[in-house]
């Protein structure tokens, strides 16, 4: 949760109270036990800002614990801030549960003179009804910060304080899929608290969303120059600029986070997406081999050592894409899509009975990804198991609501009850993007129908129409390049 630091050191106790004509032994270790008090504060507060949350909530204990009667509502807040943050990264509906109820604590410790002791209630709130899908949850955040954005500021409510409470709306806003009103109200925060990044960036984010993208792209602008140190500001920049299409300004953006923090693995992996777009998979290779290197927790390393399995597949490294699949795998079992990856390498290394091995474990993790069945039946013909590939194709379209649309029309290619003139009219449907993305599969299953029929010719002439889509992620352009032995 973003959140802005509260100093709480009071060093000037001791020495006001030391100034005078005198003290007792009572007040002098009375100011003692205080300073001890705000010096754990402040640690908890730094331990925060660095991301240390279980440090935060240690910390916390310990303040509740040996002085409960010195700012509570400080250390309930801190300890529901930190929490909350580890309920979400460990999607842990308990742990944000217990945020939201130390967040209460610190309200009901602060008798409502710090408006800003909300914020973790909110975002709590907010992060709970985004976890569990439920819609109530982001109602009672947007319900409850409403009012509070109606008070006047003073001394105990800055313009930063509302700025804050406009940028926790707007992520409940952002989580129901209210995208105009999250922008309004990123927007007010921004110039409410313009020293804060975070409100800078989302803003950007969503009128992205929003198809604004130049106002986006001068919203990112701006948070790139107002922080011109930060590596998040040039790195989300960067994933902005790469989704317009600007590949070039996205590495250099992502090379330029990196400058500022030659150990941020994500840094590394972000360029190596947009290299591998740029279709410079030995240089995207690298990055993802970095990124692996100085990842320090299991998801991001896992993350790079996936997307370096697909730059080794984009070279031909069939076999090198493998091995990294199987650790993706081995990490993410029950990911469908990590094993669908890895039985699309495996179907180009022409391991025909993995592939089908690994498509029928797809389906049985999620039989709902019928896009899987065109290629788990071209899997079970090319290992010789038609048998079970006509009964798979049969049980399939017999369904009570089989497969339509796209993804329908190959599965009656693979049927014989689709001909290909009939598969190239219903992929020449929809917007650009998407009528290039079937061609392209349209060509390669056409294709692999023509090397069951045994016309090698014609399957290459397929193949070569689905490598002139330059549709490069799709997995039927990359198993084109292996029929082809043709490689970037």
């Amino acid at each position: 949760m973003w959140n802005f630091a509260k100093s709480w050191l009071v060093c000037a106790l001791v020495w006001g109270a030391v100034s005078g004509a005198g003290v007792t032994a009572q007040a002098f270790q009375e100011a003692v036990v205080n300073e001890r008090a705000n010096l754990l504060r402040s640690q908890a507060d730094e331990a925060y800002q660095r991301g240390e949350y279980a440090r935060v909530i240690e910390l916390c204990n310990q303040l509740l614990q040996s002085f409960p009667n010195d700012n509570p509502h400080v250390a309930y807040h801190l300890r529901a801030s930190a929490k909350i943050e580890l309920g979400r990264v460990a999607k842990s509906g308990r742990q944000i549960r217990e945020g939201i109820a130390d967040s209460r604590s610190a309200l009901e410790k602060g008798n409502g003179k710090f408006p800003w002791l909300n914020v973790p209630y909110i975002y709590g709130m907010t992060a709970l009804g985004e976890l569990e899908d439920r819609p109530e949850h982001l109602e009672t955040a947007i319900k409850w910060v409403t009012p509070l954005l109606d008070k006047p500021t003073g001394e105990f409510f800055t313009d930063e304080d509302k700025g804050n409470l406009y940028y926790q709306r707007g992520l409940a806003y952002t989580a129901k899929g209210e995208t105009k009103l999250a922008a309004a109200d990123f927007t007010k925060a921004t110039k409410l608290a313009p020293r804060l990044l975070a409100p800078h960036l989302r803003r950007g984010a969503s009128l992205a969303a929003l198809g604004r993208n130049d106002e986006a792209e001068e919203a990112y602008e701006q948070a790139v120059e107002r922080f011109p140190n930060s590596v998040i500001a040039v790195n989300d920049r960067g994933n902005f600029r790469r989704a317009k299409g600007d590949l070039d300004g996205a590495i250099s953006d992502f090379s330029t986070a990196l400058r500022l923090d030659p150990k941020f693995a994500v840094g590394y992996i972000n360029r190596g997406i947009a290299q591998y777009d740029r279709l410079q998979a030995k240089e995207a290779e690298s990055d993802f081999t970095q990124a692996a290197r100085l990842a320090t927790d299991l998801a991001t390393r896992n993350a790079a050592i996936r997307m370096r399995g697909s730059s080794r597949l984009a070279q031909g490294n069939a076999q090198g894409a493998l091995e990294d699949l199987t650790v993706a795998v081995r990490a993410s079992p029950s990911d469908p899509s990590v094993v669908e990856e890895r039985g699309i390498a495996e179907f180009c290394a022409r391991q025909y009975t993995a592939a089908a091995d690994d498509f029928a474990r797809t389906m049985q993790v999620n039989s709902k990804l019928v896009r899987v069945v065109p290629w788990y039946w071209l899997a079970l013909q090319r290992s010789g198991r038609e048998q079970e590939a006509r009964s798979l194709i049969t049980r399939t379209l017999d369904q009570e609501t089989p497969p339509s649309g796209w993804i329908g029309a190959l599965c009656k290619l693979c049927d014989g009850t689709m001909t290909d003139e009939e598969l190239l009219n219903a992929a020449n449907e929809g917007t650009p993007a998407e009528r290039s993305q079937k061609l392209c599969e349209a060509y390669f299953f056409l294709g692999q129908a023509a090397i069951l029929t045994k016309e090698p010719d014609k399957a290459r002439e397929y193949f070569e129409k689905a490598l002139s889509s330059n549709t490069v992620t799709l997995s039927a352009y990359r198993a084109s390049q292996f029929e082809l032995k043709k490689f970037n």
